[in-house]
């Protein structure tokens, strides 16, 4: 049961070394059955099927195919505190809000993320979230894979039984349990991995800190865009994500009811986590770098390191930390003006004397639709592997599927 009682530094230190123990057992047994080495053919498998059935790993032994059948069979039930109205009023929210939904993604909750310096080792080393040589494919790849996960748990019956959202969620709970296993491997990983310092890779700690960036920390985003939604609204986004939560393998005593009581775990967490490293920095400017590329031209060049530092303001009067600071991004207060001149000549009238929140709103009138769009450009130009948004969300947002 959750407490904001409870979330003292130790308790939060204790989760750092728990894990997910439903999955991590899934790859145990494909690894203790001999088929380390095909692990990724497994993967590849599930991935390029939008649901699990019996049939889908006949190839491989009957325990292997047991464990991983059972696993989605467990995996999938939703928790009898499940709420379908409240679901169903969150996931309208998405269908309101969506462009300004990805746009806070990539400006607030996935560079809040790297602030956390443990949290971000992880990520750092396997990969797939930094920029490369010019190379920003993995990169791409890795975001519109996390914006994928959004849509389907968002969308209308996402979470329903057999719905997207779910089978989503549960190949993801594998992704984590394989990642965790190769990094502790001396094989794949000959640095090793210091679990005493960093704690267990993606630990209960880092899922909730992940939960709460996509929750509490979006509704917030959304209040500094002046989106006043109900109490009703909140209420439903905030249930959406607990139940997503669950289905993620998070304990219930970091699963919160309420938008403040996830707020406060979100601040804890920040605070007990957030600290200056290197790998956080290299992860924000290929964030930085993913939406510069996504946006054609140089108009809005300046205005990813602008938007992740105003959109921090707020965390970080809460937390009382200089968490953009800590990932690279410097004060950019004096950056408005020169914002406002550029932008005014094309998007914006009259707005030199604008406090920071009017030439934001001004900004993503164009800039969220325009993200949106790219990743539609980008990903589905011959790609094997498309981003897909449901037909009904595209007209609700004003977009269109390349």
């Amino acid at each position: 049961m959750f407490s904001t009682h409870a979330l003292s530094d130790s308790f939060l230190s204790t989760k750092r070394q728990e894990t997910d123990p439903l999955a991590d057992q899934v790859v145990s047994t494909i690894i203790d059955e001999g088929f380390e080495e095909r692990i990724n053919e497994i993967f590849y498998t599930l991935a390029r099927n939008d649901s699990y059935t019996p049939g889908l790993l006949s190839h491989f032994p009957d325990n292997i195919q047991k464990v991983v059948g059972d696993y989605f069979s467990e995996s999938a039930k939703l928790p009898a505190w499940a709420d379908d109205e409240l679901i169903a009023k969150g996931q309208e929210v998405f269908g309101m809000y969506g462009p300004e939904v990805f746009m806070l993604l990539n400006v607030k909750s996935l560079p809040m993320c790297y602030t956390c310096a443990n949290g971000a080792q992880v990520l750092f080393d396997t990969g797939r979230l930094v920029e490369k040589k010019g190379n920003i494919d993995p990169l791409v790849r890795r975001l519109m894979e996390t914006a994928q996960m959004v849509v389907n748990v968002l969308e209308p019956g996402g979470l329903a039984p057999g719905g997207k959202g779910i089978v989503t969620v549960q190949k993801v709970r594998l992704i984590h349990a394989s990642i965790r296993h190769f990094l502790k491997s001396e094989k794949y990983n000959p640095q090793g991995w210091d679990t005493s310092r960093l704690g267990e890779p993606i630990n209960q700690e880092d899922l909730a800190g992940t939960l709460m960036s996509f929750s509490p920390i979006i509704l917030s985003g959304l209040k500094s865009l002046h989106i006043n939604l109900t109490d009703e609204q909140i209420t439903g986004y905030t249930h959406c994500w607990k139940v997503i939560g669950h289905m993620m393998g998070l304990n219930d005593d970091l699963l919160a009811d309420t938008f403040e009581d996830n707020w406060t775990l979100a601040c804890k967490i920040l605070s007990h986590q957030s600290e200056a490293s290197p790998q956080g920095k290299a992860l924000a400017d290929s964030c930085m770098a993913f939406i510069q590329h996504m946006i054609p031209g140089t108009l809005f060049d300046e205005v990813p390191a602008y938007m992740i530092w105003y959109f921090f303001q707020d965390v970080e009067k809460a937390v009382g930390k200089p968490l953009s600071g800590m990932i690279g991004i410097p004060d950019h207060a004096d950056l408005k003006d020169h914002l406002v001149m550029r932008i005014s000549q094309i998007i914006i009238v009259g707005i030199n004397k604008a406090e920071h929140s009017h030439v934001i709103r001004k900004l993503t009138e164009s800039f969220n639709k325009l993200l949106l769009q790219g990743y539609l450009k980008h990903y589905n130009e011959g790609k094997s592997v498309r981003f897909f948004i449901p037909p009904s969300l595209q007209a609700n947002w004003g977009v269109n599927e390349i």
